[in-house]
Formats: structure tokens, sequence, C-alpha cells
């Protein structure tokens, strides 16, 4: 107790200075990251970084907006083409060849397209294309044509 009493002011002293230099080192590192964090800027204040930085979202916010606009276009485009499909072979002629003829329906996701159907015999191959809107065409359609269409809307 007595050492304590005559030698205070040296350990109180001792104590402060090991305190500072604990500080020290931690402002040191503080500085160090600052200083790294300053030299990716690349020069200029924080706040005009900041505000770059600011300037850069906006317009990638609208670029994005822009794409957004751009791609409802091409699906709104998209959706016009023909996307559903069914292929119907059968044999158009009893006991006359195999199952070469056929109805192809391709429509749209709104029902519209056309039926292709090709129809084949011995002496020849006739090819008749007929439209098709909402599902239904204003010519007159054989089973193998309304089952290509039906089958074709049911694959969506």
């Amino acid at each position: 107790m007595d050492f304590l009493k005559e030698y205070w002011f040296q350990i109180a002293a001792g104590l402060t200075a090991i305190c500072l230099l604990i500080y020290n080192i931690i402002l040191s590192c503080r500085l160090r990251a600052y200083k790294k964090m300053t030299r990716l800027l690349k020069g200029g204040t924080l706040e005009e970084h900041i505000l770059e930085l600011e300037k850069r979202f906006q317009s990638q916010q609208q670029t994005i907006g822009h794409l957004g606009d751009t791609v409802a276009a091409v699906q709104t485009r998209i959706s016009r083409f023909p996307q559903h499909w069914h292929l119907v072979r059968y044999n158009a002629f009893e006991k006359t060849g195999s199952d070469l003829s056929f109805s192809l329906a391709l429509l749209n996701d709104k029902a519209d397209g056309f039926v292709l159907t090709g129809i084949f015999g011995r002496e020849d191959t006739r090819i008749y294309a007929k439209p098709v809107l909402n599902g239904k065409s204003q010519y007159n359609l054989s089973e193998e044509e309304n089952l290509a269409i039906k089958t074709a809307m049911e694959s969506k």
C-alpha cells in the first residue's frame, strides 16, 4: 500500500499513456481506412461523389423503366404470333394409303391464326389454308381441323 501512495502519480501517468497509445492506434486504423476510401473515390469531396452516385442511380432507374416498357411492347407483339399448334394426321380416303393427310392449326393466345390442311390422294395432294379468328373460321371446317384447333388451344 505504501508503494501505491508513493508512486500513484507515475502509475496514473503510465495507465494514461497506455490508454492514449491504444486510442492513437484506433485512430490510425480509421485514418488508413478513410485514406483508402478517398483514394478509391479518385478525388473530390464525399458529397460530390454521393451526388454523382445519385445521378447514376436515377439514370439507371430511367433505363430500367424504359426496358420495362420495351419488354411490355415486345410481349404484346409476340402474343400476336402463333404460339399454339397441333398436328392431326389421318387417312382422308378409306381403303387408300395411310395417315398421310394432315391438319395443322397454328394459333396465338387469342385463338387467331390459321389451319393448314393437306389431303393426300393417289393422284395428287391438295393443300388448303383457312383463317381462324377466335377459334372459328368463316369457312367450313372438317372434324380434323376442329380437333386441331381445339387441341392447340388446350395446350396453353
